[in-house]
């Protein structure tokens, strides 16, 4: 049993790390990037509405060290915004059912957006320590956070299903 919960974890890391690098490859096409959905994001939420409690900071862990090969954040931004994220998740999924269709699409929109906006105010303020004035537009945050509702509403019972996660899985209404 041991095992097979490392080597769910380990393929967790996998396609995260895989989803983290589609998202890379869209978003870097320019205007249209800003429509591109967390995918990786998606995919942990998905997985955490089945996820033990106690499994959730090595979730954020390991999604935050996935994200990190395709991102120009800092790793305790990372590691920071996925734990915040993921608290509130746990949150919501004590007072929804973060496993029915609209709950998903609804925690995953305002999830995302907040994930983003947390990942703006950090390369503001980063920016602004060496004396670069920038303003970035939540809408930005806005519009990834809607298409990544909407992939959460249509992927998200089989990204919480790909192949090697049913260890991880445990959590039963």
């Amino acid at each position: 049993m041991k095992n097979a919960r490392l080597l769910a974890w380990m393929l967790f890391t996998v396609w995260a790390t895989w989803m983290f690098a589609l998202q890379a490859k869209l978003g870097s096409d320019g205007a249209a990037s800003r429509w591109i959905p967390d995918f990786g994001l998606v995919l942990a939420l998905s997985l955490l509405a089945r996820l033990n409690a106690a499994d959730v900071p090595l979730c954020a862990l390991l999604t935050a060290l996935a994200r990190s090969a395709f991102s120009v954040e800092s790793n305790t931004a990372l590691c920071a915004g996925f734990l915040a994220v993921f608290a509130l998740a746990l949150a919501a999924r004590s007072t929804v059912e973060l496993t029915s269709p609209v709950w998903r699409a609804f925690a995953a929109g305002v999830l995302v957006f907040a994930f983003d906006a947390w990942l703006m105010l950090v390369h503001r303020e980063r920016l602004r320590s060496v004396g670069v004035a920038i303003d970035l537009p939540l809408a930005a945050a806005g519009t990834s956070a809607l298409a990544s509702a909407l992939l959460a509403l249509l992927a998200g019972p089989l990204f919480a299903h790909l192949p090697g996660l049913s260890p991880l899985r445990s959590r039963r209404w």
